[in-house]
């Protein structure tokens, strides 16, 4: 008798493991649970958060979002499970999809630092979602200090609301381009066939395809039912390839984006990305931002409008951006100066400064 109350015991216990929705697991080969936390952890640690993602989205649209892990405390493993009530989810790197609307680390993280991880690469397309739609996003980190034992297991989670709020895109972009242009510049151009109530756009670069910077910005139209051309010049340095897309914000805030495009780097020559201020106020320095394609010196020299040199300085350089600043000096008067960027044998620019 105590034998099968034992057998019918063990039978339920399984039952409702099959049908709980959690998922047992190693954890050392996948986190798996649910996106609204996992009832085998034995409890909470630290924050999860989704950012990038306005609260009011326009229908036919896609857009680009992460979520930012703040770890409570040392996990060896862990993962992720998002899901969203409507519209379409794209995975981000090492992750995979159930469907549309769940996304799960494909693989776990392995680490035992106590920091923060930020989950990229995921996008939400709204196509075919109506006005006033309200769609809930779900998401729970799930991490355990053993690859074995649930019981060690940790889950924080979150929760975000978006409504659909008109099926107007502000912008209808009509192509978008990028190309190399030879000294170490892309050039950047993009049409837009209609604007509505658009305000600026947002030159964006990555060299990852995932992680964007906005390297320029340009005021839109505003509103505009004809053909509007756009078109910027990047410097770049590094061989590689680079990645450039269009971020439109209208002026409710609510924002869009383009296609991406990518672009072969070549650059062939070291050069001077930007000299500020100027004018500069005498006695204060100048700030250069010096782009260089391996490490070497670099010399800046100050000339007055006779030629003469007036000052000079010799520093280091390594491979990339170097924000180098440069006194002008005690003796240096308002009028018109020339500062002169060499690595040695070659000049790489003469740039005309005003001093007040």
């Amino acid at each position: 008798m105590r034998r099968g109350l034992l057998t019918l015991t063990g039978l339920a216990l399984l039952t409702i493991l099959a049908t709980s929705g959690i998922k047992k697991t190693d954890h050392a080969t996948g986190i798996t649970g649910s996106s609204t936390g996992c009832s085998c952890h034995g409890g909470s640690a630290g924050t999860v958060t989704l950012q990038g993602l306005p609260t009011h989205v326009k229908a036919g649209a896609t857009y680009p979002f992460t979520l930012v892990y703040n770890i409570g405390s040392a996990m060896s493993y862990w993962g992720l499970d998002l899901k969203v009530t409507a519209g379409t989810l794209t995975a981000g790197t090492g992750m995979k999809l159930s469907g549309t609307t769940e996304v799960t680390h494909s693989a776990p993280l392995t680490s035992t630092a106590s920091s923060t991880y930020t989950y990229t690469g995921m996008k939400w397309s709204t196509t075919g979602l109506t006005v006033g739609t309200v769609v809930k996003f779900t998401f729970a980190t799930l991490g355990s200090t053993s690859a074995t034992s649930s019981g060690a297991g940790k889950d924080a989670k979150g929760t975000f609301s978006d409504t659909i709020a008109t099926t107007n895109a502000p912008v209808e972009f009509e192509t978008v381009n990028a190309s190399w242009l030879g000294e170490n510049k892309v050039n950047v151009e993009w049409k837009t066939a209609t604007e509505t109530n658009s305000n600026y756009f947002e030159v964006q670069r990555s060299f990852n395809g995932e992680t964007f910077t906005t390297v320029a910005k340009v005021n839109a139209a505003g509103n505009s039912e004809s053909m509007k051309s756009y078109s910027v010049n990047d410097l770049v340095v590094g061989s590689s390839i680079a990645y450039y897309r269009i971020k439109e914000t209208d002026k409710s805030g609510a924002v869009d984006f383009s296609e991406t495009r990518a672009v072969n780097i070549k650059p062939v020559k070291n050069f001077v990305k930007t000299l500020y201020p100027n004018p500069v106020i005498t006695g204060q320095p100048v700030n250069l931002q010096y782009v260089a394609l391996e490490n070497g010196k670099v010399n800046i020299e100050l000339y007055n409008c006779f030629g003469k040199k007036m000052n000079s300085l010799t520093t280091d350089a390594v491979t990339g951006e170097n924000d180098i600043k440069f006194n002008l000096g005690r003796f240096v008067s308002p009028g018109i100066y020339y500062i002169v960027v060499s690595n040695g044998a070659e000049k790489i620019a003469q740039l005309p400064v005003s001093v007040q």
